[in-house]
C-alpha cells in the first residue's frame, strides 16, 4: 500500500512539474514571440523610412529605374519577403515580384492624403509596413515593405523552445527525483508506523518508534508510542486482574460500554470463604517450599473452580480464600452460582485428593471448609492512590466468614438468605441457630448435601467449560 502511494505521489508529482515547466515554456516563448515581432516591426519601419527617403528624389523626376534599382537592393536585406514602391494613385511603380508593377493597391485604407501616416499590419505570416512618401506636404507615393515572419521569428521561437524543453525535462528530472527523496522521508515513518500496528496485532506492544521529526509524523509516532503504552498498561491489568475473574468477566469489563464502576458501588452479592483444614498440623515437618507448593495446588483446584461459575477471586488469606458473586458485573443467579462453585471444589477434593504430586500421606488431609452468605455489600476501589485493592467491604463479608469457621472438613455452609434462593437447586440440611462471633442475633445454617446436591445439579469433580 505504502508503495503505491509512493508511486501515485511520484507520478502527480512529475504530472505537475511536466505541466508547470510546459506553462512556463508557453509563456516564455510567447513573450519571446512578442518580442521578436515587435523587433521586426522596428526593423519594418527603419527599412521603408530608408525606402521612402532613397526613392523620392527619382520618383519626383519619374526615374522609375533608380526607384525599381532600390526597390531590388532592399530585397538582398534578410526576411524581405517584399518591397514595393507606389504612386500618389496606388499604382505599384517598382516592387521585387515584376509582377506586381502597374497594379493598383490601396495606398492607406480608410484614411486621407493629409492624414496619411505609416501604418504596420499582420498579412498572413508577413509583417507588412507602409509608409507615405510627402513632398511640401503633398502626398507623391509610399514605400511598402514586408517582412516574412516564418523567416525572421519562427527559428529563434523553435530553437528557445528547443532550449526550454531540454531545460524543463532537467527540471523534471531533478523534480522526480527531490520527490522521490521527499517520499522517502516521508513513507518511511509511515512504514514503520505500519510495522509497528502489525506486531501490536501479532500481540507484541513492546515495540516504540523513535520521532525522527517535529511535524505531524512526529506528532502521530508520538501518539503511536502513547497509545503502546496504553495497550501494554490495559495488557498488564488484563493479565493480573484475570488471574481473579472468569475470562467471561473481564470480558465485560474490559469491553463494557461504561465500564465497571471501580471506585466503589454498593449491591447485593454472595460471598464464598473456603478454608484449608487442619493445615497447619499439616504443614508440621514440611519444607517451606513443599508447604507453599502444596498450599499452592489447592489454591489452582479451587481457584479454577470459582472462575469457571463466574466468580471474583478476592484475596488468598492464608490458607483461606474469598471469594464473590454477583459483582464486579452483575449475576441475577450468584448465589446459585456460589453453591456450584462450592459442590464442584468438594467433590473435586473428594475425587482427586488434591493433586497426584501430594505426597500420599498427606493427600487425606487435604479437606476444606466452606461458608457461604448473601448480603449487601460495597464493591470497587479500597485504598489509596498508591496501592488500593478491588474487594467488597460489609457485614456480608463477615457472616460469610464466620460460617466458614463454623464448617466441618469437606462440609458447606450457607445462611438464610442464601437458602432463599437456592431452594430446590440443591438439597439442604437445617443445622439450627448458630450464634456467630461479633453478632447478636443467631444465624439460621444450612448445610449442602454433596452427594444429593450434586446429582440434582449435575456436578462432577471437573469445572465447568465456562459461567452458567
Amino acid at each position: 500500500m505504502l508503495r503505491s502511494l509512493q508511486v501515485k505521489f511520484s507520478a502527480l508529482l512529475v504530472t505537475l512539474l511536466v505541466v508547470a515547466c510546459v506553462g512556463l515554456a508557453w509563456l516564455s516563448t510567447q513573450h519571446e514571440r512578442a518580442a521578436l515581432e515587435t523587433e521586426v516591426e522596428n526593423r519594418a519601419h527603419a527599412l521603408s523610412r530608408a525606402l521612402a527617403g532613397t526613392v523620392k528624389e527619382p520618383l519626383l523626376v519619374h526615374d522609375d529605374l533608380t526607384v525599381g534599382t532600390w526597390v531590388k537592393q532592399l530585397g538582398e536585406e534578410p526576411g524581405v519577403a517584399a518591397a514595393r514602391v507606389l504612386g500618389a494613385d496606388g499604382r505599384v511603380l517598382a516592387a521585387l515580384a515584376d509582377t506586381e508593377v502597374g497594379t493598383q493597391l490601396e495606398l492607406v485604407s480608410g484614411e486621407s492624403v493629409a492624414g496619411a501616416r505609416p501604418r504596420a499590419q499582420r498579412v498572413g505570416s508577413r509583417l507588412r509596413v507602409t509608409r507615405p512618401i510627402v513632398y511640401s506636404d503633398v502626398l507623391v507615393g509610399a514605400a511598402q515593405v514586408e517582412l516574412d515572419l516564418d523567416v525572421l521569428v519562427a527559428p529563434k521561437v523553435r530553437e528557445s523552445q528547443r532550449q526550454l524543453a531540454v531545460v524543463a525535462v532537467g527540471v523534471a528530472v531533478l523534480g522526480v527525483v527531490a520527490g522521490l527523496v521527499f517520499v522517502s522521508l516521508l513513507v518511511g515513518p509511515i512504514r514503520r508506523l505500519r510495522a509497528g500496528v502489525e506486531r501490536f496485532t501479532a500481540g507484541d506492544l513492546t515495540l516504540r518508534i523513535p520521532p525522527t521529526t517535529h511535524d505531524e509524523i512526529g506528532e502521530l509516532t508520538t501518539a503511536f508510542n502513547a497509545m503502546g503504552e496504553a495497550l501494554q498498561q490495559k495488557q498488564r491489568i488484563q493479565s493480573a486482574f484475570g488471574r481473579y475473574v472468569s475470562d467471561y468477566v473481564l470480558t465485560q469489563l474490559l469491553e463494557g460500554p461504561d465500564g465497571a464502576d471501580l471506585a466503589g458501588v454498593e449491591r447485593e452479592v454472595t460471598i464464598m470463604f473456603a478454608d484449608v483444614r487442619r493445615f497447619t498440623a499439616l504443614s508440621e515437618g514440611m519444607k517451606a517450599r513443599d508447604v507453599v507448593s502444596l498450599l499452592n495446588d489447592v489454591f489452582e483446584l479451587v481457584a479454577a473452580r470459582i472462575l469457571a461459575h463466574g466468580g471474583t477471586i478476592d484475596k488468598f488469606i492464608g490458607d483461606s480464600v474469598m471469594a464473590y458473586f454477583g459483582a464486579p458485573v452483575s449475576q441475577p443467579d450468584h448465589a446459585a452460582r456460589a453453591v456450584r462453585a462450592a459442590l464442584d471444589v468438594q467433590l473435586a477434593l473428594a475425587e482427586r485428593k488434591l493433586c497426584d504430586n501430594t505426597p500420599e500421606e498427606h493427600s487425606a488431609f487435604l479437606e476444606v471448609g466452606i461458608g457461604i452468605h448473601t448480603g449487601p455489600v460495597v464493591v470497587g476501589n479500597i485504598g489509596t492512590d498508591r496501592r488500593s485493592d478491588f474487594t467488597a467491604i460489609g457485614d456480608a463479608v463477615n457472616v460469610a466468614s464466620r460460617l466458614e469457621k463454623l464448617a466441618r472438613p469437606g462440609e458447606i455452609l450457607i445462611s438464610e438468605a442464601v437458602q432463599r434462593r437456592v431452594r430446590g437447586v440443591v438439597s439442604l440440611r437445617f443445622e439450627g441457630e448458630r450464634q456467630l462471633s461479633g453478632r447478636q442475633e443467631p444465624v439460621h445454617v444450612y448445610a449442602v448435601d454433596l452427594a444429593a446436591s450434586a446429582a440434582a445439579a449435575g456436578i462432577g469433580a471437573e469445572p465447568a467449560p465456562g459461567p452458567a
